[in-house]
């Protein structure tokens, strides 16, 4: 995918718990001529295997912008809520007001995993009790996040061991089934085998490919690079035993070597 293409890409500015919230979001981009695409949180990290579970959320309302969008966008309702537009939002959070300070200061460490309103009623309920934090502080913190969020996944050694494993296992079943065309008990192996196979390729795909944005908008692999190494193999693998199957599957129909 070229860099221009990947600034038409839809990235995620801001998540809430109902509709009627990012409609008056939406509105306020629509006003200032930025795209927008809202969704009801399906598979908000764009993982195409689907694997990305924790993102889920039935009630989450998802407001997205393209990724040469992104800056602009924040930088709008940044500045309308300094504006006093979002005023009533914030003064409707007060269920922040239960947090204690360190809890508040996550918040400002994490603004991507908070909305707008939430980041600004920290904000000032720090203020409030004494703590106030400079325009140099949160960018410090917005840079230690992204430094957080670039650090590489590791997998456990039994799990990619495990996916290794099962991917030679299916091409042994594969390569053996020649050698059994007229046991027809041999098809549940083959099933087992193929179910196999699958799982190890998926693992193989998600480890070597998946990637994931960060709130600055770039696009990076979420597996450390020796992983994604090592599991082409686990992929290639998985490949040839699928294929093998697929070829067992055709010669036992076809009632012939």
């Amino acid at each position: 995918m070229s860099e221009s293409e990947e600034k038409l890409e839809w990235m995620n500015l801001e998540s809430f718990g109902n509709p009627q919230d990012a409609e008056a979001v939406a509105q306020l981009l629509e006003e200032n001529k930025i795209e927008y695409n809202v969704i009801n949180d399906a598979n908000s990290s764009g993982d195409p295997l689907g694997l990305d579970f924790q993102n889920r959320g039935a009630s989450t309302v998802i407001l997205q912008v393209q990724v040469k969008d992104i800056d602009p966008a924040r930088l709008l309702l940044e500045t309308s809520m300094k504006a006093g537009e979002d005023a009533a939002a914030v003064e409707g959070g007060e269920y922040l007001e239960s947090f204690n300070d360190d809890e508040l200061l996550e918040i400002l460490k994490k603004p991507d995993e908070w909305n707008q309103v939430d980041f600004a009623l920290a904000l000032k309920l720090l203020k409030n009790r004494g703590k106030e934090y400079s325009e140099e502080d949160l960018k410090r913190f917005y840079e230690e996040r992204l430094e957080t969020l670039k650090k590489p996944l590791a997998v456990k050694g039994a799990s990619f061991a495990l996916a290794s494993v099962g991917a030679l296992f299916a091409i042994f079943c594969g390569a053996m089934n020649f050698a059994r065309l007229g046991d027809a008990k041999y098809l549940y192996v083959l099933m087992f085998a193929f179910l196999v196979a699958c799982l190890s390729f998926i693992s193989g795909w998600n480890w070597t490919f998946r990637r994931k944005r960060l709130p600055s908008g770039e696009k990076i692999f979420v597996y450390e690079e020796g992983l994604r190494r090592r599991s082409r193999f686990i992929l290639a693998f998985s490949i040839v035993a699928l294929l093998l199957i697929v070829a067992d599957v055709v010669v036992r129909t076809m009632g012939k070597f």
